[in-house]
């Protein structure tokens, strides 16, 4: 075996720190990126929809929630249904008279029963305009087929209605205070996740089943400017007189309706179980 003299050894291992040099200051000229993870694919977040930018544009001061949301807008007549602020749903509604007004609560959905039973308030019955009994579902119930339930302390839902020539009529404030939705098909099957299909076929089917639904969010406002679905800013009446004039409007109220002046205790659908 050759022997390496001590000089050469020297001179090599000499060689080796220089290369090992050389190879960190080449990483360093290539600067840091070069050690860090491949930058994101950059993609901006999605932009606002029309709707959330006619709300912007206006001043219109409505917060709606992440994930899935339902506005009623009771100047308008409308429900908007909305996923991450876009809507997604937009139907025809009828509300309550300026006597029996809808009530401007933030809730959230409880159960879709199909084929309700309804009972009279005792408003109702006190004023003589129904009788204290339970109507059964079929085609003599005001509720209709579906009637969507609220965590609220109030009986007020959204329901269809066994008078739907209603919708066609631009002023649609008719009801005792509950929010009657010409597209009640599509929201109930949107809000469990179903088709229109199955919606139809539960609402034939035996009387009082209901189904839980998620804890969407339920907005019941009152703008008499809002969007429509090209993103045009509206004006609407003041329906319930809640812009100037409204306290000469309430202390009216309390003379002739006392109800009508405390419409956020009302208990306008009574649904019997």
């Amino acid at each position: 075996m050759c022997k390496m003299p001590t000089s050469g050894r020297m001179l090599t291992t000499s060689l080796r720190k220089l290369l090992a040099t050389a190879l960190v200051l080449g990483l360093a000229s290539c600067g840091t990126d070069a050690l860090r993870p491949p930058p994101a694919s950059g993609l901006d977040e999605p932009p606002p929809s029309r709707f959330q930018q006619a709300l912007d544009a206006h001043g219109i001061p409505l917060s709606l929630p992440p994930g899935r949301a339902i506005l009623v807008n009771v100047p308008s007549f409308e429900l908007v249904a909305f996923e991450d602020g876009t809507p997604v749903l937009w139907s025809r509604v009828i509300v309550g008279t300026p006597e029996m007004r809808t009530p401007r609560i933030d809730t959230f959905t409880d159960r879709v029963i199909f084929r309700p039973s309804w009972r009279p308030t005792p408003d109702m019955v006190a004023s003589g305009e129904v009788p204290d009994r339970v109507f059964p579902a079929g085609p003599g119930n005001p509720m209709g087929a579906v009637a969507i339930t609220l965590e609220t302390r109030l009986d007020v839902a959204l329901h269809d209605t066994n008078q739907p020539h209603l919708f066609d009529r631009e002023w649609r404030a008719f009801s005792h205070g509950c929010i009657r939705v010409q597209k009640w098909e599509a929201l109930a099957a949107w809000l469990l996740d179903r088709d229109e299909e199955w919606v139809r076929t539960m609402a034939s089917g035996p009387a009082g089943r209901g189904v839980v639904t998620p804890s969407v969010p339920v907005l019941i406002r009152y703008y008499t400017r809002f969007p429509t679905e090209d993103g045009t800013v509206m004006s609407y009446p003041d329906l319930y007189s809640l812009g100037p004039g409204a306290t000469a409007f309430r202390a009216q109220a309390r003379k002739s309706a006392p109800a009508a002046a405390r419409p956020e205790t009302a208990s306008p659908c009574r649904i019997a179980t």
